[in-house]
């Protein structure tokens, strides 16, 4: 998805000037396959030669770079992108003693006394996703109801918190959308249902039935009065086999 409709002219001034430079493929993981192919091929499979014409498209790369970043199209770009992130650490600092308690009561987890980089990007490039072993959040989104980008990074920060302490990733995953996607979300935001924010669908589609399946359980977790803890909690629906 592009940032706005702009950033087409950039994309193409760029494929009009290098496209025969197998430098200018390192832009997009989906081409770089091709470009060392072509790389290899100019190398003559010759690993002296490979290395020289590999750093020789590593300096055109980063050529290719700066005349990115000096291009009218970025700066709009970084100058929505550092907007966004005022916004985002606004929102957070309002919302973190509250999600930080909620999460701690309800997943009797103790969140990790270490350092989270998140990077934010351009909100309309739909990034979410963590990187567990270098302690990385990256994000980027449009904010589609109330509080959505903090609920999304408690969503990815309780993937760090769990990370390989679920003995299923499918159930792990499943009992993180229902305490961040949508208890989280509905406590945050002192309204709401299950599944749905107005009109809109929450989730993953393809966890939909399990989390359904396990709702009736999750429920009576959830009113408990002591001892929550999601580990114990995915032994108990590992005991009742939903997943068969």
């Amino acid at each position: 998805m592009k940032p706005f409709p702009e950033w087409k002219k950039l994309e193409e001034r760029l494929l009009n000037k290098y496209d025969s430079e197998p430098a200018y493929y390192f832009l997009n993981l989906r081409d770089i396959d091709w470009a060392m192919e072509t790389i290899s091929i100019d190398s003559g499979f010759d690993n002296k030669y490979f290395r020289k014409i590999f750093l020789d498209n590593i300096l055109k790369l980063e050529k290719i770079y700066k005349e990115i970043i000096k291009s009218p199209e970025f700066r709009r770009l970084y100058k929505e992108t550092f907007q966004y992130l005022k916004f985002i650490k606004k929102q957070w600092r309002k919302n973190k003693k509250e999600v930080f308690k909620i999460i701690n009561d309800l997943s009797g987890v103790k969140l990790p006394q270490k350092q989270i980089t998140v990077c934010i990007t351009h909100p309309k490039l739909k990034n979410g996703r963590m990187i567990p072993n270098k302690n990385i959040i990256l994000w980027g989104h449009s904010e589609d109801w109330k509080n959505y980008s903090t609920v999304y990074l408690c969503h990815e920060l309780m993937h760090i918190a769990t990370e390989n302490k679920f003995k299923n990733l499918e159930l792990g995953h499943a009992i993180i959308e229902l305490l961040t996607d949508n208890e989280l979300r509905i406590r945050l935001n002192k309204k709401g249902n299950y599944f749905y924010e107005d009109k809109k669908e929450i989730g993953h589609k393809y966890l939909k039935l399990l989390e359904k399946k396990i709702l009736k359980y999750w429920k009576e977790y959830l009113d408990k009065k002591n001892g929550k803890n999601i580990f114990e909690f995915e032994a108990l629906l590992l005991r009742k086999k939903l997943l068969q």
